[in-house]
């Protein structure tokens, strides 16, 4: 009897009956984008000031985006081969 008690607990406790809304449905995409001059920032850029910045550092603008069932959350930041994928901190 316990046994069965024991596997019933494991089973329910494995089990969500509610899956998170907030799951990622995906690994998140990081696209870096190619910017030599700040005007060009105003061309494409969804958040042109972080592109700005990110170039004044000696950087590239960078989104990271993860999927959810709700839709794309995107990050906005700055990429270095070095360093990778940042945040780009607000001041």
């Amino acid at each position: 009897m316990i046994r069965y008690l024991v596997f019933l607990i494991f089973l329910l406790g494995s089990v969500s009956i509610f899956p998170d809304q907030n799951e990622e449905l995906s690994k998140p995409l990081l696209r870096v984008f190619p910017t030599f001059r700040p005007e060009e920032c105003e061309d494409w850029a969804i958040m042109p000031f972080v592109c700005k910045r990110c170039l004044w550092e000696g950087k590239r603008y960078a989104q990271q985006i993860r999927f959810f069932e709700d839709g794309p959350y995107r990050t906005h930041g700055c990429y270095t081969e070095k360093k990778g994928f940042e945040v780009l901190e607000e001041k």
